[in-house]
């Protein structure tokens, strides 16, 4: 269940444009880490002019108005590869479905144990996993 959370300048996108940026985010983690395309958590927050500051050069980067900061949180099972490839396909799709620069995006990832997420009901996981399991049978 990863879930991203990104931050972004007020009026720089669309709707349109935000609902290209969660549908890059969901594509990203099913082809970097195998997720279900419906696995959907995205949250995107608009803060006014006083309230972001994002440099737009450092480190030898080119932002520009749609700079943003994106956070995902992912379990601890996931392999440093998984995430190189989830940090290229966030911004490559990101790239392609919503007209985000690839400087724009300045990604974190947080890293959970599975037993501190829930996919709701009440039930931590591993359970959530097992009865997700269940229902796909």
């Amino acid at each position: 269940m990863p879930v991203f959370n990104a931050h972004i300048a007020k009026g720089q996108l669309s709707k349109d444009q935000k609902q290209a940026l969660a549908d890059a985010f969901v594509l990203a983690i099913h082809d970097a880490l195998n997720a279900p395309m419906d696995d959907q958590f995205v949250i995107i927050n608009e803060h006014s002019d006083d309230n972001l500051f994002i440099h737009p050069t450092f480190p030898n980067m080119n932002r520009t108005d749609k700079r943003m900061i994106v956070t995902v949180d992912v379990s601890t099972t996931r392999t440093l590869d998984e995430k190189r490839k989830l940090t290229d396909l966030v911004t490559k799709y990101a790239v392609e479905k919503a007209g985000i620069g690839q400087d724009d995006i300045a990604l974190l990832i947080y890293a959970l144990p599975l037993e501190n997420m829930s996919f709701g009901g009440g039930k931590l996981m591993p359970d959530d996993m097992e009865a997700m399991a269940k229902r796909t049978r």
